[in-house]
């Protein structure tokens, strides 16, 4: 299985979230949802119709670390708080039985990566029809659990974590494209949370991105 293995990270106790507490804001996980489908569409699309080989694989290759590590941060992080909060309310073993299968097709999607775009481009659909439903049914099924139990400073916590176990290579990638996909509201809230020097960065790390964008996808 190609799921990544991050450094572990202990847990820390936390109660169900009281009705007057805040909720969580799930915004990072909508908008990397988004991206995530959006990209794996357009992707799968430029594959389809012949590309440019070097930038879509390229790509490519990025987009599937940020699916992994999104995944792994998930099993390690996020899946522990709501059962520390929410475990009486929810059965997480579909979920859990989601990401095992991602796995594999994970790997047959980097194999492709090394073959013609044709084969890439079916493996990045089957990756594709997966979220798809994995996806539909968190933000459905599983959200409204979270935004229910998970207190606003547990989630932060989750999120802080979740920055922390990001490189700065793959920074220079992953708030570009959240950027990308998130609307301005959206946006402001995201970088909220980065570092002063990442939000000096910002603006120099969109441009390289819509560079990076426009020699993928034209």
């Amino acid at each position: 299985m190609s799921t990544v293995k991050l450094s572990t990270v202990k847990i820390p106790a936390v109660a169900p979230r009281r009705p007057d507490e805040r909720e969580p804001d799930l915004t990072s996980m909508y908008v990397i949802h988004r991206a995530m489908l959006a990209d794996l569409r357009r992707l799968a699309a430029a594959c389809a119709r012949g590309g440019r080989d070097g930038p879509v694989r390229a790509y490519t290759a990025a987009l599937l670390t940020e699916v992994d590590h999104h995944h792994a941060n998930e099993d390690d992080l996020l899946w522990p708080v709501i059962e520390r909060t929410a475990g009486h309310a929810v059965d997480l073993s579909p979920y859990t039985d989601d990401h095992q299968a991602l796995g594999p097709v994970l790997d047959r999607c980097r194999a492709a990566l090394d073959r013609d775009l044709a084969a890439l481009g079916h493996a990045l659909t089957e990756l594709l029809e997966l979220l798809d439903d994995h996806i539909a049914e968190e933000e459905s099924e599983l959200f409204p659990i979270i935004f229910r139990f998970v207190p606003y400073e547990a989630y932060a916590w989750v999120e802080k974590q979740v920055g922390k176990r990001a490189t700065p290579r793959q920074l220079m990638f992953t708030v570009p494209w959240l950027l990308r996909y998130a609307t301005p509201e959206e946006g402001a809230r995201l970088l909220t949370a980065a570092s002063p020097p990442l939000r000096l960065l910002v603006p120099a790390l969109r441009l390289r991105y819509a560079h990076r964008e426009m020699r993928t996808f034209g």
